[in-house]
C-alpha cells in the first residue's frame, strides 16, 4: 500500500530564519523523514509538485496539481494521496481539487502554522493525521478532504479561521467529518452534498474572475472595476442585502452580459430568498439574476473561475 505525498510549500516546509523569516526550503523527504510512525501506516513515496508559499499559488497551478493527482489515482499501487499545502489559500486549492479531481483514490490536505525551526510545530501531527484519514477504507467518497490538528475536514466547507493558532482549520456550521482517537479515525457524519466533477479546458481557465466584500457605504467604482471581468463574485451584508451605491454599477454589468454571483460576508448562513423588498436587498439580486452562493467568497470565486472555464455556472450556482 503506498501512500504519496506531493509537497507544494508552505509553512510546513519552511526553515531558517536568520533574522529575515522563514521560506519554504524542505523536500517532501524532509518532511516525512522525521515521522517514524509514518512506516506503520503505509509505504510513503514522496513527490516535489513545488516549493513556494501558498499566496504564490495561481489557477494554472491549482490545474496543474489537479492533473497531477489525477495521474496519481490511475496509479493502482497509490491508495491514498497527501497534499502538503500553505495554509493561506488552502481551502482554495483543496476546493478547486474538489471540483475536478473526480477520482476513486482518497484525497487530503494539510500543512502547518508553525514551521519546523519552532518549538512544538504541528506540521508533524497534522501529516499522521492525514495519512490516517487518507488509507482508511470510509475516506473514500467523501470528496477532497483537509486534515488539521486531529479533525478531518471536507474541502467544500473548511476555512481558516485565525491567522497563526494552530486551530484554524474549522467548518463553522456542519463540523468535521471526522476526528482522530489515538492512531484511527472516527467518522462523524457523511458529506451532504457532492461536488459535481468538471473538466475544463486548461486554456479557458482564467483569473479575470473579480471579488469583492460589500462594506457600508461601499464606493461604487469597487463594482465599475469589474465592467472588463469574466465575471464578479461578491459577498453582500446579512442574508444578501447591498447599499444603494452599488446597485446601478451592477445593474450596468448585467447589462453588459457580466456574470453577478452573490454569497453572504458571514461565516455562517445563507442568502435569503423572499424576507425582504427594499432596493438593495435579496430582492435586487433576483431583479440582477444573481446566481446564489452558499460558499464563502474565496470558493464561490474558484467555483465561478471554473464555472466560466466550462460554461457552467448553472451546475454550480442557483439562480432564485
Amino acid at each position: 500500500m503506498v501512500l504519496e505525498v506531493v509537497s507544494t510549500g508552505g509553512t510546513i516546509a519552511s526553515t531558517g530564519d536568520s533574522g529575515s523569516g522563514v521560506e519554504p526550503e524542505l523536500s517532501g523527504d524532509n518532511l516525512v523523514a522525521d515521522i517514524p510512525e509514518l512506516e506503520d501506516i503505509a509505504d510513503v513515496r514522496t513527490r516535489d509538485f513545488s516549493n513556494i508559499p501558498s499566496p504564490h499559488f495561481s489557477i494554472d497551478r491549482m490545474w496543474e496539481l489537479s492533473q497531477t493527482v489525477r495521474k496519481l489515482d490511475a496509479d493502482p499501487d497509490v491508495e491514498g494521496v497527501i497534499v502538503t499545502h500553505g495554509t493561506d489559500i488552502l481551502e482554495e486549492t483543496a476546493y478547486f481539487l474538489d471540483l475536478t479531481y473526480g477520482g476513486e483514490t482518497p484525497v487530503v490536505f494539510t500543512g502547518a502554522m508553525r514551521n519546523p525551526s519552532l518549538q512544538s510545530p504541528d506540521g508533524p501531527v497534522n501529516l499522521l493525521t492525514s495519512a490516517r484519514a487518507a488509507v482508511d477504507a470510509d475516506a473514500r467518497g467523501r470528496g477532497v478532504l483537509v486534515a488539521f490538528n486531529e479533525r478531518v475536514h471536507p474541502a467544500r466547507d473548511v476555512t481558516k479561521v485565525h491567522s497563526t493558532n494552530v486551530d484554524t482549520f474549522r467548518s463553522p456550521e456542519s463540523g468535521p467529518l471526522g476526528v482522530i482517537d489515538e492512531t484511527r479515525v472516527t467518522w462523524l457524519r457523511r458529506r451532504e452534498e457532492s461536488s459535481p466533477t468538471l473538466d475544463p479546458d486548461a486554456a479557458q481557465l482564467t483569473n479575470a474572475v473579480h471579488a469583492v466584500t460589500v462594506t457600508a457605504d461601499m464606493n461604487p467604482a469597487q463594482i465599475r472595476a469589474a465592467g472588463d471581468a469574466a465575471a464578479l463574485c461578491f459577498a453582500a451584508t446579512g442574508a444578501g442585502h447591498i447599499p444603494p451605491s452599488i446597485v446601478d454599477p451592477l445593474f450596468d454589468l448585467k447589462d453588459d452580459d457580466i456574470p453577478l454571483i452573490a454569497t453572504t460576508r458571514c461565516p455562517e448562513g445563507r442568502l435569503a430568498r423572499r424576507t425582504y423588498g427594499f432596493r438593495g436587498s435579496e430582492a435586487t439580486l433576483k431583479e440582477l439574476d444573481c446566481y446564489f452562493s452558499p460558499l464563502n467568497l474565496q470558493k464561490t470565486r474558484i467555483a465561478a473561475v471554473l464555472g466560466v472555464g466550462t460554461d457552467s455556472l448553472e451546475s454550480l450556482f442557483e439562480q432564485p
